[in-house]
């Protein structure tokens, strides 16, 4: 009579928007906590996928070299130049360290491992930075949003009109149809939630932030999709009940924060928007 698989999705889903809110608006400590451990879960997640392929990245030094990274860019007047600067000089310390303690055959263990620093925690950092800008909370929630309405409405009109595959190799389930409806999904929810919290973006800056949202959103969707086919894995782990892992969850999060960010810093606070 119920459906207790989708009962269980949407109360792991309730509870993570709570605890997420709970989080984005604490800010402070709490935020920074929060971060850091989701980085670490995405980092384990990763170890535990290539390992399948006898693929064994550096866990430990990633998660504490994201730590150093994550406080360094908690400060406010830590200027985003400065803070992507330090991430490249903590990434060219990874590789000179993998070099060192590697040799010729570990080179697949130490690119992976690199690869694995930039899919988590460079990623992990622009969630840090939007969170520092002026109208941090409202900024943060636009990009949450708009890229929850993309997920939403790839998924309901691809299953609803969606024909011609998009990915077949990498995700067959995903269409063309489906991903044009998430970009118009993102455009509605970016310019609907700027006319209500946003009055000083104007209408065009909205499409054409929803544009961006919808476009690398999908990216980062195609992107996990493509890492757990080559793991040959359904879900990066089971540690939200109905959703699968971290990296299931916030896939295309992780590639829409750096974009909006940019996007923010360049076109917004230069322009004056902001």
């Amino acid at each position: 009579m119920f459906d207790l698989p989708l009962i269980t999705r949407i109360i792991s889903a309730v509870v993570g928007i709570i605890l997420l809110g709970y989080v984005i608006n604490t800010g402070g400590w709490v935020f920074y906590a929060a971060i850091s451990f989701l980085n670490i879960c995405a980092l384990y997640e990763l170890r535990s996928a290539f390992s399948k392929k006898n693929i064994h990245i550096r866990f430990f030094l990633n998660s504490a070299l994201a730590v150093v990274l994550f406080y360094c860019a908690s400060f406010k007047n830590f200027d985003f130049i400065l803070t992507y600067l330090f991430a490249i000089l903590l990434l060219m310390f990874e590789f000179l360290y993998n070099i060192i303690v590697s040799n010729e055959n570990h080179l697949k263990d130490m690119v992976f491992s690199v690869f694995s620093f930039l899919y988590t925690s460079f990623l992990f950092m622009s969630i840090i930075l939007v969170r520092n800008i002026s109208l941090e909370l409202k900024l943060t929630w636009w990009i949450f949003i708009t890229t929850w309405a993309c997920d939403t409405g790839a998924f309901f009109s691809g299953m609803i009109i969606g024909k011609t595959a998009l990915a077949p190799a990498v995700s067959p389930n995903k269409t063309i149809e489906g991903s044009l409806g998430g970009i118009l999904s993102s455009v509605a929810a970016s310019v609907l939630y700027s006319v209500y919290f946003l009055p000083g973006i104007n209408t065009l800056h909205a499409i054409l932030f929803g544009i961006c949202i919808g476009v690398v959103a999908q990216i980062g969707d195609l992107s996990a999709s493509f890492i757990k086919r080559y793991c040959q894995i359904k879900d990066f782990s089971n540690i939200i009940p109905g959703h699968g892992g971290i990296l299931d969850r916030l896939d295309s999060a992780l590639f829409s924060f750096p974009v909006a960010y940019i996007f923010i810093k360049l076109l917004l606070q230069k322009g004056g928007l902001l």
